[in-house]
């Protein structure tokens, strides 16, 4: 699974890039031999062979440089944050964790909740599949925000009190000491489809960081590439894992949140993201 995970960002990197870094390292070394070879003329003339070195050399460092990465990182200058964008498996981060979640909290897997959804996986892989023991956790949880929920009754299935976009609490595994943010970002209409947008989802996020600075007591967080999957917000992967970057570093001009935020890809995302990008994107964003 590594290895085809390590190809597959191999392919991302494209010609084009590669293609630069061994013209950039052909050029530095030639520029450095063509000199010398001014002062030491029978040493470096090495004819057609030594040039066929000379391509190989700068091949196997532009490959080098270009060699695919699983994780990349920045830092912010203040405060003192680190950032970080990760090919994996959230549910295997030794952290706190983030998880998307509709208005109205559901659970149910199947028509409602896919499975291999990260609320499904939430389930299966955190509660074990004991969806009375979660759907208990997330009441007590929500009790301080029963004031501003509303009852949908014409609801076709799942749960019917339905509570504002970015409303956010916090589950605690006393047994692995992480906590779980879920969060409300997506609106579940009564025929059972998500719906959110840009605007929810900065909502949610804002939401999400002002949870996790009072609660995460500043601890390492994984956060999804949240509203990637059927939420139909209508922004592409790269834009929503910059729209994350963009909320938690405003988010952390204005107060403390987290040592470290690590934003999760899966590799069967990849086709979908491009990690040299982000990382300029990131190195300049954390300027």
């Amino acid at each position: 699974m590594l290895i085809l995970t390590y190809l597959k960002l191999l392919t991302k990197v494209g010609f084009k890039r590669l293609g630069i870094s061994f013209i950039s390292n052909f050029g530095l070394l030639w520029l450095l031999i063509e000199p010398a070879a001014l002062f030491f003329p029978e040493k470096l003339n090495f004819g057609w062979l030594g040039y066929l070195w000379l391509v190989l050399i700068s091949l196997i460092i532009a490959l080098i440089q270009r060699f695919p990465r699983l994780l990349i990182s920045s830092s912010l200058s203040s405060p003192d944050s680190q950032i970080e964008i990760k090919v994996g498996d959230l549910f295997k981060q030794k952290s706190h964790l983030v998880i998307g979640f509709n208005d109205v909290f559901d659970t149910e897997l199947g028509e409602i909740i896919k499975l291999s959804s990260i609320q499904g996986q939430f389930l299966s892989k955190v509660y074990n599949n004991d969806r009375i023991k979660l759907d208990t956790d997330i009441k007590i949880a929500l009790e301080k925000y029963e004031n501003q929920a509303i009852q949908e009754n014409d609801k076709a299935k799942g749960k019917v009190w339905r509570y504002p976009i970015g409303t956010t609490i916090t589950l605690y595994d006393s047994s692995s000491e992480q906590k779980y943010f879920l969060s409300a970002y997506g609106y579940m209409s009564n025929d059972l489809v998500i719906k959110s947008n840009s605007d929810y989802l900065w909502t949610a996020l804002h939401q999400i960081w002002e949870q996790i600075h009072s609660k995460g007591h500043g601890t390492h967080v994984s956060i999804p590439v949240i509203g990637s999957d059927l939420a139909r917000i209508g922004l592409s992967r790269m834009l929503l894992i910059k729209f994350i970057i963009i909320s938690f570093i405003m988010a952390s001009r204005e107060k403390f949140i987290t040592k470290k935020l690590t934003i999760m890809v899966y590799s069967q995302d990849l086709d979908y993201v491009d990690l040299y990008e982000l990382k300029e994107f990131l190195e300049s964003a954390c300027v």
